[in-house]
Parts: C-alpha cells; sequence; structure tokens
C-alpha cells in the first residue's frame, strides 16, 4: 500500500500549529503499519525530519515559494503533479480550501486514484463563520471547487464528533471516519518533575490568534479577586498570528492594569515546550474553535490539568473526571479559575496525574495508527467498512 501525504500551506514549521505535529505523527504511524509513505512538503521543513526519515517515510521536499503569489497558488506543487509519474495506491492531504487542495483532488481523479482529506478545521461551521471577508471568500471557493473535492473524496477523516457533525451540516454525504489525533507517547518524559516556581503559572500555548479566545481570558483575569491574583501569573505564549494580534492584546492588557501579572513570553517549542508545561500549575485554551486541540493532550501528558471550552472536542475531561469543559464565557472562565486556582498543590498534581492517563488510554499514536491504516484498506476495497466510518 503506497500513500502519498500532501502538506503544503503550513509546511513543518511549528509556527502553524496543531497539523505540523499531527501530519508527521500520523504519517510515521502508519508506515509502521506496514504502509509506504510519502510525504510532500516544503524544503523549509526540518522539524520531525529526523524521525519521520528514521521511520521510513520518503520525504519530497519542493522548493520554497519565492513570493505571495508562489505560496498562495502553489505553483512548485502544481508543477510537482504534472511531472508525476511514480503513482501511490492513495492520496491524502489536509484543507480543501487553498488551491494546493485543489490540486491534489485534480491529480486523484485525473489518475483514478482515490484521496482522503482530513480538514483540519477547514469544514468547522464556527470557523467558517467566523471572519465575515474569510467567510465571503469560502462560499464562493466552495461553490467553485471545494464541494466537488469534498464530495469526490473516498473519505473526510474528522477528528471529533464535532467536526464529523459539522461536515454533514454543509450537506456533505461523502462517507466520514472519526480518527483523533495521535499522541506519540514516547516524546514525553516517562517521569514527570514540576519545578515550580514562587509565584504560580497558569499557561496559555497556542497560536496567538483571535479564534483562540485570549481576549475572554484576559478579561476574566481581570475579574479574580486580586488576593488570589496575587501569587500567580498568567504566561501568554505562542506566535501571533497575524503578526500585529499580540500588539491589540498588549493594549488591552495595559488598559486593564494587568501588566504586572500576564507575561508574552513568545514561542517554546520542543524541549522548552515540555518543561513549560510541567513546570506550569494549570492550562487554560478558551477556544472559540478547536477540531482537536493537540496542545491540550500535550498539556495533560505533562501532568499540568487543563481547563478548555466545548467549543473543543474534550468531554473526556468530565467523563475522566481530569479537568474543566466550559461553554465559552467570560462569567464560565472566572467560575473555572477560581475553582482551579484555589484548589492546593497537591489536588492539582492529582488531576495532573489522571489526565495523563487519559491521553494514554485514548490517544496513543499506535491505535490512532491503526485507525488510519484500517481506513486505507477499506477505501482500497480490501477490507469492511470499520465501525468507525460513517456512511450515508
Amino acid at each position: 500500500m503506497r500513500i502519498s501525504h500532501f502538506l503544503l500551506n503550513g509546511s513543518l514549521d511549528p509556527k502553524f500549529g496543531g497539523p505540523t505535529y499531527s501530519v508527521p505523527i500520523q504519517c510515521i504511524g502508519v508506515q509502521r503499519k506496514g504502509a509506504d509513505v510519502s510525504l510532500v512538503v516544503y524544503e523549509a521543513s526540518k522539524p520531525f525530519e529526523d524521525s519521520l526519515i528514521e521511520s521510513g517515510v520518503k520525504m519530497i521536499n519542493l522548493p520554497n515559494p519565492q513570493n505571495q503569489f508562489q505560496f498562495s497558488w502553489a505553483t512548485n506543487l502544481k508543477k510537482y503533479l504534472a511531472g508525476c509519474q511514480d503513482l501511490p495506491n492513495i492520496l491524502h492531504f489536509h484543507g480543501v480550501w487553498m488551491p494546493s487542495d485543489l490540486y491534489v483532488a485534480q491529480f486523484g481523479l485525473k489518475h483514478n486514484i482515490p484521496y482522503v482529506i482530513n480538514p483540519r478545521g477547514d469544514l468547522e461551521i464556527a470557523r467558517i463563520n467566523y471572519n465575515k471577508w474569510k467567510h465571503i471568500k469560502k462560499k464562493i471557493a466552495w461553490k467553485l471547487y471545494a464541494k466537488r473535492i469534498v464530495e469526490k473524496a473516498a473519505c473526510i477523516v474528522a477528528t471529533s464528533e464535532q467536526e464529523r457533525d459539522s461536515i454533514r451540516i454543509l450537506g456533505c454525504k461523502t462517507p466520514v471516519a472519526v480518527i483523533p489525533n495521535g499522541i506519540e507517547l514516547e516524546h514525553f518524559p516517562n517521569e514527570i518533575v514540576h519545578n515550580h516556581g514562587e509565584k504560580k503559572i497558569l499557561l496559555f500555548l497556542s497560536r496567538v490568534n483571535p479564534i483562540k479566545g485570549i481576549e475572554y481570558l484576559i478579561e476574566a483575569w481581570g475579574q479574580l479577586p486580586k488576593d488570589l491574583r496575587l501569587d500567580w501569573e498568567l504566561h501568554i505564549a505562542g506566535n501571533s498570528d497575524p503578526e500585529d494580534y499580540i500588539y491589540t492584546l498588549v493594549k488591552k492588557v495595559n488598559r486593564l492594569g494587568l501588566q504586572e501579572s500576564i507575561k508574552f513570553v513568545g514561542p517554546i517549542v520542543g524541549e522548552d515546550k515540555m518543561r513549560k508545561y510541567q513546570d506550569s500549575n494549570l492550562f487554560i485554551l478558551p477556544t472559540l474553535n478547536e477540531n482537536f486541540g493537540n496542545v491540550l493532550a500535550e498539556a495533560m501528558m505533562c501532568e499540568c490539568p487543563v481547563i478548555t471550552t466545548k467549543n473543543a472536542p474534550w468531554g473526556c475531561l468530565i467523563e475522566d473526571k481530569c479537568g474543566w469543559w466550559i461553554d465559552l464565557s467570560i462569567e464560565n472562565i472566572v467560575k473555572a479559575l477560581l475553582e482551579s486556582m484555589s484548589l492546593s498543590d497537591e489536588e492539582r498534581h492529582e488531576l495532573g496525574v489522571k489526565s495523563r492517563l487519559c491521553i494514554i488510554k485514548r490517544y496513543s499514536a499506535d491505535s490512532v495508527a491503526k485507525k488510519t491504516y484500517n481506513l486505507y484498506e477499506w477505501v482500497l476495497g480490501n477490507s469492511e467498512k470499520p465501525d468507525f466510518v460513517e456512511t450515508m
């Protein structure tokens, strides 16, 4: 079984968020199950490359775009596909809106190669409607080509039931497989060591983007009792996307007089990120929309208890009694922070241990890779439909 993965829009640069981690893990896992996997990315994609090559994944590095036109219209990908003679059994790409997605789908249809799509949140109703201008562009793209891309797919892979439901709301009748992102358990410390400082830390770590709900968080932080906030700091970590958005947040923090207790600490990656999770007392992602939320899984694997909203598919926090899963509002964030910050260190550590067990039980990369491999076998007609695939 030969699989070609395509990840072009954000490549593997960690600043582009979750897919830069989840796609390599997906490729490595399926390769280990016996597939022959290729990953088409730009030359700049160095993170994860060693692990991918070591696992046997073939890296196909396209020349980096030299300008915005080349990036937006994926001209190097189009050139690569035009000359591609080495045809796989299945194509797997990530997203639906960009020209690169269209090119891969057209390539598959031309050569009768079935393709699978991970929308990576592109088909989430909340995300489509979030920005008025982008909503108009996506509505046009849907009519011009995206709807056909989705309808002609062999299967859509949703990372949660929430994402699956959004896909169905759009009227899509394509088979949908619910397969969460996998977590490479061996990439996390075997033994968690918490080095808490004098100040307790509430950590936000993700893209610093309006859809992540940071403005709600800052407002809620300002409403906490001063005596509770006295021993804590809120650390906001991540790349600003768009680049000037962080200045909006800094102005808000200054206007509310919170600059002494809210710190913008920039992007944190690799071992430094693992250390930051372990040394933080709580993690929060007050998101407006999340099709999975890798950072939540990472924090939980580092035994840092988490707070997130019901706009992320993490009902297991309630089911396993290891965190807070709330409706998004300033009031609810305040309530969750009051409860979590008032716990003793020992109580938070107990929640952290339960959080790690939750991830190990539900999201190991091996179990997710097995599902993905079984999906490919079904797409190729080699097996019965898996129970995690929904057809209409």
